[in-house]
């Protein structure tokens, strides 16, 4: 069983059973279904709604708590607006900044008042507009990449930069120093370089189809290469492409980590899968191009690229054999949408990983596949990168707003979890709302007329709670002004205080429904057919609920012109309709013109002294079940002839047949049939002498048929 506060440090350094952790926690929630009387609610419960919410100084669980953590310690990095890569050291880190690409040494202060605290000391500025990758040489001395350009340097002891090598690419993405050999990954043509660690003859080793080689990881004597943009995972080989290990639905193998238990592998796919790397990088950095001017305004408005990402781990096997990646199967750890992961560090050789995201500076922690817990949420946008000075502080550094935290900062004596803005989608009263915890817990909240809390918002207004037994503890929002948007801050007071999953009820103003089409829909009937259409036609019409209320319909007729008290109900009352469409018998109904009027009402969700309603009416329509006249049927000159009426419509057609024969299209002397009165002439062959029964059939255009005979001699 996890300890509730499995988070926390137990000792200056971090072990395998206990991992530093802030906690940051959103809410997001779908309401809940609408209930009687326009009652709806909105809870937030698992880990994944409450990720979507922020947290100072507290941690979200695996199992959806949120936990009193830690407050990480914030150091700045002078001279910096953003940072991108770090580099783990023996009792410090270094990171690399972006827009003034610049290398800067982090260390914790060990005296007096700055004991704890995170120091920061700009080493050096190296040419180019970011430090990408950074890899220690075995005698102390760091090599750093830094774009545009494929230029290596070597930063010494002392702080000075020296040329290391150069190579044919324009940009270096990964180093590792791997089997007595540093390494390159580069594009954008997907080359992967090798050479001395004294940066002599470097040469390509791997030459993959994708653009970028973007990650490097040692497994053993094996060196893994995440690509982009087709997240593929390959190992080098004595041919040129290496060996395809793994072909991943994604855009990039952003990073890698290694455990006991297997690998770990975090595939991110952009929302804009022609968004490549460099432009992703550009993007980030507020730029329109990685040679321009740094960004003018404030940095924090940036936003990053929109993506999906997810991690996936491979069992190894007890020879580590990464070769399995090919046919052993990846399980996936963690997904998270609206995002994309930037680094991961194995804190232990037993499972545990940290992962950085892009997600509002969120570090989740993963154990395994049902164990992912939000352990920090900083205040920047993003976080960029994770590493740790030898078994020492854990530091993870941030973009659009260059700092470094120390992520097993000292435990924190409260804590506070503000949720995402809530929309109610249109004005609305607040009810209760409703948590499950353990206190001390204080609530406020604040409403407002849009999704980003500006001065239009309300002042934070303080919430009382109640302890209920058995049920929690319950507030009342009543108190706040009837607005479309809501936030909910929960502080918890003490360090053994916790909230489990809260509710919150709203009642939103009722919107009355919109019908926009009613719609009479008849039988069909053939031309050469023998029966008559059906006399039921079919009323459909379109509505929308507008506020999701659940709707019921009253459908009901009268004859075009008359009154209002001329509506004849076309359904039973004892049963509400809910059908968007209802059928109509005119079997029995009197021949003439008439409307159809549906009234929607949202009187289930509301309640009748709150329903609202909306009524439309169909255009006028005819009813007509009279049969066209035959008038003047005559055989005579080797023709047959006669009149046709409608009085409802028009003729629509007119067929003939002799004796038993079948029946025959006539035409109208006119050549059309489109008048309620036409005339026919039909030539018939000639018929053998004697008596003929001569049979025309005619049809109007509702599909009403009559028919006459007669009686022909043939001499």
């Amino acid at each position: 069983m996890m300890d509730r506060r499995s988070l926390r440090l137990r000792s200056p350094s971090l072990t395998a059973s206990s991992v530093a952790a802030v906690a940051a926690a959103m809410l997001v929630a779908a309401p809940v279904p609408a209930v009687a009387g326009g009652t709806r609610s909105i809870s937030v419960s698992d880990h994944e709604d409450l990720d979507r919410g922020e947290t100072e100084g507290a941690a979200i669980e695996s199992s959806g708590r949120v936990t009193v953590g830690f407050a990480p310690k914030r150091g700045e990095l002078s001279d910096a607006t953003s940072a991108f890569s770090c580099l783990g050291g023996k009792d410090e880190v270094l990171v690399g900044t972006a827009d003034t690409a610049a290398i800067h040494r982090i260390s914790l202060g060990r005296r007096g008042k700055s004991k704890g605290a995170v120091q920061s000391e700009r080493v050096v500025e190296v040419p180019g507009v970011v430090v990408t990758a950074m890899a220690t040489l075995p005698g102390g001395d760091v090599v750093v990449a830094s774009l545009p350009g494929g230029t290596l340097r070597r930063l010494d002891k002392r702080g000075k930069l020296h040329d290391f090598a150069t190579l044919p690419v324009e940009q270096v993405w990964a180093l590792k120093v791997h089997d007595g050999k540093l390494y390159a990954g580069t594009g954008p043509k997907g080359e992967l370089f090798a050479m001395s660690l004294a940066g002599k003859d470097p040469k390509v080793v791997l030459d993959d189809d994708d653009k970028h080689i973007m990650s490097l990881l040692s497994v053993g004597d094996t060196l893994l290469v995440g690509t982009a943009p087709g997240a593929r995972l390959l190992r080098p080989s004595d041919e040129p492409g290496g060996v395809l290990l793994k072909d991943f639905s994604g855009d990039e193998i952003r990073t890698m980590a290694l455990t006991r238990q297997g690998l770990l592998v975090a595939v991110n796919t952009f929302d804009n899968r022609q968004l490549g790397s460099v432009e992703a990088l550009t993007q980030n950095l507020a730029r329109t191009s990685l040679t321009g001017k740094p960004p003018a305004g404030d940095l924090q408005q940036a936003r990053p690229p929109k993506a999906n990402a997810a991690v996936y781990h491979l069992d190894l096997g007890p020879g580590r054999d990464p070769d399995r990646a090919t046919e052993a199967p990846w399980d996936e750890w963690f997904k998270r949408d609206g995002q994309y992961f930037t680094s991961m560090l194995a804190l232990d050789d037993t499972g545990t990983v940290l992962l950085a995201s892009s997600a509002d500076g969120k570090v989740y922690r993963l154990r395994g596949a049902r164990d992912a817990a939000t352990v920090a949420d900083f205040e920047e946008r993003q976080t960029t990168a994770l590493c740790r000075a030898n078994k020492g502080p854990i530091f993870a550094t941030v973009g659009q707003g260059a700092a470094a935290y120390n992520l097993q900062a000292s435990s924190a004596d409260k804590a506070l979890y503000r949720s995402k803005v809530f929309d109610t989608k249109q004005p609305s009263d607040f009810g209760a709302v409703v948590l499950r915890g353990l206190g001390p817990l204080t609530a406020r909240a604040r409403v407002g007329p849009n999704d980003e809390p500006d001065d239009r918002w309300s002042d934070w207004t303080t919430i009382k709670l109640t302890s209920e037994p058995g049920a929690g503890f319950r507030g009342d929002l009543g108190v706040l002004s009837r607005r479309r948007y809501l936030q909910l801050e929960l502080g918890l007071a003490s360090p053994s205080a916790e909230v489990r999953d809260f509710e919150l009820f709203y009642a939103p103003e009722n919107l009355a429904p919109r019908l926009s089409e009613v719609k009479i829909s008849r039988p069909s009937f053939e031309s050469d057919g023998k029966r008559e259409p059906s006399t039921k036609v079919t009323i459909r019409w379109k509505a929308d609920a507008r506020d999701d209320d659940d709707l019921v319909y009253d459908v009901r007729a009268r004859p075009e012109g008359t009154g209002e008290t001329q509506w004849i109900p076309l359904h039973d009352d004892d049963e509400p309709l809910t059908k968007r469409e209802l059928s109509w018998d005119l079997s029995t109904v009197p021949n003439g013109i008439y409307e159809v009027e549906v009234v929607a009402s949202d009187e289930p969700t509301n309640g009748a002294t709150k329903a609202r309603t909306d009524e439309l009416r169909s255009a006028p329509f005819v009813v007509d079940r009279q049969r066209p006249r035959i008038e003047d049927l005559r055989v005579a000159g080797g023709k047959i002839t006669a009149t046709v009426r409608d009085t409802g419509g028009y003729v629509h057609d007119v067929a003939y047949r002799i004796d038993d024969g079948p029946f025959h299209t006539a035409v109208a002397s006119d050549g059309l049939f489109d008048e309620p009165s036409e005339t026919i002439s039909i030539v018939v062959p000639k018929l053998r002498t004697g008596t003929h029964r001569v049979v025309l059939r005619a049809r109007d255009s509702f599909g009403n048929l009559e028919t006459a005979a007669t009686i022909a001699t043939i001499e």
